[in-house]
């Protein structure tokens, strides 16, 4: 038993420790507070760590993203003050030695991540995530009661996380642990900046040049012009912390052999630890809703809302409303990462059996891990792509819909045609497109994400037939729609 004296000094310096991180605005004092971060955790043991994450760590949190509690977000256009986060402190700066103690910081490997990694398993401290930064169908829902206790069997991402609040007692609750409570606020972070950018979007106005031969500079094969804004993303500090997350938390590799039930239930050991497959899932979903659902009114498919004998009249509540501006970036390196689960199926397979039809599997149908009902196969956990196949479709397609004309360009060109070409086209992925991040990492070149895109040929070869069937709609729907827009846009240009 800690002594009641120790445990109280534990509390005042950590404490101290949360004034000081609140107050570092300068590179100088970053670097300073990280230090100061580290040597906290490595001096204290990991039950005298829940004092740091009960004062300190929501504190840092607000720190690293720049977030300000004091002001929730809102709907309404405001005039974007400029950020102290240390991530963009990092970027404004141009300071590489600044981003790279961040980055050490917020490392997998670093002191921070394993010690989140031990508070978890004591079980020792829960947060309360914020419900107006959640997703807005989330939001929504949890207005509800009935609705709360639905969502956690529809959405896998809440499930066992819907809590009553024991103050308020009618209302609900996201509880999370500290692990899961970091990558909302991770996930959340490009969503709070696109929003913010996006009351700020400089408008362009229809001309007869408006048309989709000026939409196609941004799509790979189309054109040999790089586009002006286009920014190298090794370095983009988020962009090397949502790499490295997802190269150390989501494998891409024979997906099978994380699963209990290969080929027979007489295989099945009760020792079974499933936390690595359960951990990826739950990362790969957190950036699905927090980037790619988030303000569709289908949030759900139809099928899946049927079963459990539930309407949700979303498209009354969201209206129709494009994406969040400004995530291509980091949905495009999301999805290239999760294509390598592709390649890597396809290299275990001479011909990937891409069950269903274009109608559409989708996230929240199935839980790779937990049912002990029916075998589990490469038609649910041979490919991560299964999981954003929906969720993606309807991102690029509310884009091309619900994107204004009079808005930036952007939304249509970074957003929509480079993350559609990128994963229609998971046969064209290569080494070279993660070598900058791994180098500028430190990553090994055995490494998962490495070997699979090293040893990959590249183009495509009839294996992937059953790929493009089971993703018909990409190739087919997707196309007409934009086909029709373009139509659409020269003719009130000739008018």
């Amino acid at each position: 038993m800690i002594p009641h004296s120790y445990a109280t000094d534990t509390q005042t310096k950590a404490a101290e420790l949360a004034a000081t991180v609140a107050a570092s605005v300068s590179p100088a004092q970053i670097v300073s507070a990280c230090a100061a971060v580290e040597a906290f955790l490595r001096k204290h043991t990991p039950g005298q760590h829940r004092w740091f994450f009960s004062i300190t760590f929501p504190t840092l949190i607000c720190r690293v993203f720049g977030f300000d509690d004091s002001s929730p977000p809102s709907s309404a256009p405001a005039k974007r003050q400029p950020s102290n986060g240390w991530i963009d402190v990092a970027v404004s700066e141009n300071d590489s030695e600044l981003a790279g103690k961040i980055f050490s910081l917020l490392s997998p490997n670093g002191v921070l991540l394993s010690s989140i990694s031990g508070i978890d398993r004591l079980s020792l401290v829960k947060y309360v995530f914020p419900t107006e930064r959640l997703p807005e169908w989330v939001r929504y829902m949890l207005q509800n009661e009935r609705d709360c206790r639905v969502l956690t069997d529809l959405c896998p991402l809440f499930k066992n996380k819907i809590k009553e609040d024991s103050i308020k007692g009618s209302s609900y609750q996201v509880q999370l642990n500290v692990f899961e409570y970091y990558m909302f606020w991770f996930a959340y972070y490009p969503v709070c900046r696109g929003n913010s950018e996006g009351s700020e979007t400089v408008k362009v106005h229809r001309t007869k040049k408006f048309r989709l031969e000026n939409w196609s500079y941004s799509i790979p094969g189309l054109s040999s012009a790089k586009r002006e804004t286009e920014k190298k993303t090794e370095g983009n500090l988020f962009i090397r912390l949502l790499y490295v997350y997802l190269h150390s938390f989501v494998p891409v590799q024979d997906l099978n052999v994380h699963q209990p039930y290969r080929s027979s239930l007489l295989h099945y050991s009760p020792g079974y630890d499933g936390s690595a497959i359960e951990r990826a899932e739950f990362v790969i979903n957190t950036m699905i809703h927090f980037w790619l659902v988030d303000n569709d009114f289908s949030p759900l498919p139809a099928g899946l809302c049927k079963a459990f004998d539930v309407t949700f009249p979303f498209r009354s509540v969201l209206g129709e409303t494009p994406p969040t501006s400004g995530l291509g970036d980091v949905i495009n390196v999301f999805v290239k990462y999760l294509n390598l689960s592709s390649l890597a199926a396809m290299k275990g397979s001479n011909q990937i059996e891409y069950g269903g039809s274009p109608g559409w599997r989708v996230s929240g149908s199935f839980d790779v891990v937990k049912s002990r009902d029916a075998p589990l196969n490469i038609h649910s956990v041979g490919s991560w792509n299964l999981l954003i196949q929906r969720p993606l479709y309807r991102f690029i397609l509310r884009t091309f819909l619900f994107c204004p004309v009079e808005t930036s360009i952007k939304n249509v060109a970074s957003q929509a045609f480079s993350i559609w070409v990128n994963y229609m086209e998971p046969w064209s992925i290569s080494f070279e497109e993660f070598a900058d991040l791994n180098e500028a990492m430190g990553l090994p070149n055995g490494s998962s994400a490495n070997s699979v895109s090293k040893s990959s040929s590249l183009g495509y070869s009839s294996m992937w037939q059953g790929f493009i069937l089971d993703n018909y709609l990409f190739y087919s729907s997707l196309l007409c729609i934009l086909l029709d827009l373009h139509t659409s846009s020269s003719i009130q240009t000739q008018k």
